[in-house]
């Protein structure tokens, strides 16, 4: 496949005339290049090249000739992987690449994303799940505030997308429980579990009392997690592009059979049990 090889800063200040030109956010930009949004910013920063064809089309939709760039052609490394069973490793991951997670057919990358404050023992753990399911060993980017780690694989996409149907690229709209995992109360406890160390989240309500809270955007998403944890007997309630939780036996029982991976909510939760609240973010940092 063919991209641009420009010299330094070159295709950031393409990317920024082309954002003149066309008078559209970034957002939308991913979405005609069908790609997330921090692909973009990827292109911006230059640590992924703007492939040609990406080029091209922005060209043409700025009503600009293109120009004579120089390009270089990067084969996508075939890394064989293996094929791990649907265990609840497994759909605990696919929980994950659920809640704050890409597939991209662009450059065949599979992607988790988190906080890189919050979340850093976490990360070592989705790396662990990388290693121990496929055997590929992840990457890690960070940027600003977030901390991503992935791996670039086809053929990882393609096990993902056509086994279990996992989108690529956009997710909003498309995003199903595969039906795999929804034959089995364990599989669909441990997806629950990598969707809520991603996108979930254990705070205060009121003053005193706590909350186990899932976010979505996806309304068709957020039906299918709902109904799921109601089969798993909790009372689970939503409001706007949340699921709550907020009973304190079923806070405990969601602790205890669900069992979060991500240290953060696991902290929060205990400093809950032994002082009677939540702590704020900026007292768990300084735990």
């Amino acid at each position: 496949m063919r991209y641009l090889n420009l010299e330094k800063n070159q295709q950031n200040l393409f990317l920024k005339q082309i954002k003149t030109k066309i008078a559209c956010p970034w957002k939308q930009i991913a979405k005609i290049l069908n790609v997330d949004r921090s692909m973009v910013y990827f292109y911006l920063n230059e640590h992924s090249k703007l492939p040609y064809e990406s080029y091209d089309k922005l060209c043409s939709l700025a009503k600009i000739n293109p120009e004579a760039v120089k390009t270089m052609e990067i084969k996508n490394k075939q890394v064989e992987i293996k094929s791990p069973p649907l265990n609840e490793l497994f759909s605990e991951f696919l929980g994950a690449l659920a809640g704050d997670g890409h597939v991209n057919k662009i450059n065949y990358e599979v992607s988790i994303s988190m906080d890189k404050d919050l979340d850093g023992a976490y990360c070592d753990h989705i790396t662990q799940l990388f290693k121990k399911l496929f055997n590929i060993h992840s990457r890690r980017y960070v940027q600003k505030n977030k901390v991503k780690c992935f791996v670039y694989s086809k053929e990882l996409v393609n096990f993902l997308s056509e086994n279990y149907k996992i989108p690529v690229g956009k997710k909003k709209g498309r995003l199903h429980i595969p039906l795999q995992v929804k034959s089995n109360k364990n599989l669909l406890k441990a997806y629950i579990r990598g969707v809520f160390d991603t996108d979930g989240s254990f705070n205060r309500h009121h003053l005193n009392d706590a909350m186990v809270g899932i976010a979505c955007r996806d309304k068709i998403f957020m039906e299918e997690l709902k109904n799921t944890l109601q089969y798993l007997n909790f009372t689970a309630s939503h409001s706007n592009k949340n699921l709550y939780i907020y009973q304190k036996k079923e806070i405990d029982r969601f602790f205890k059979e669900i069992k979060p991976s991500n240290m953060k909510h696991i902290k929060k939760y205990l400093y809950y049990k032994q002082y009677g609240r939540v702590p704020l973010t900026r007292e768990l940092i300084n735990r």
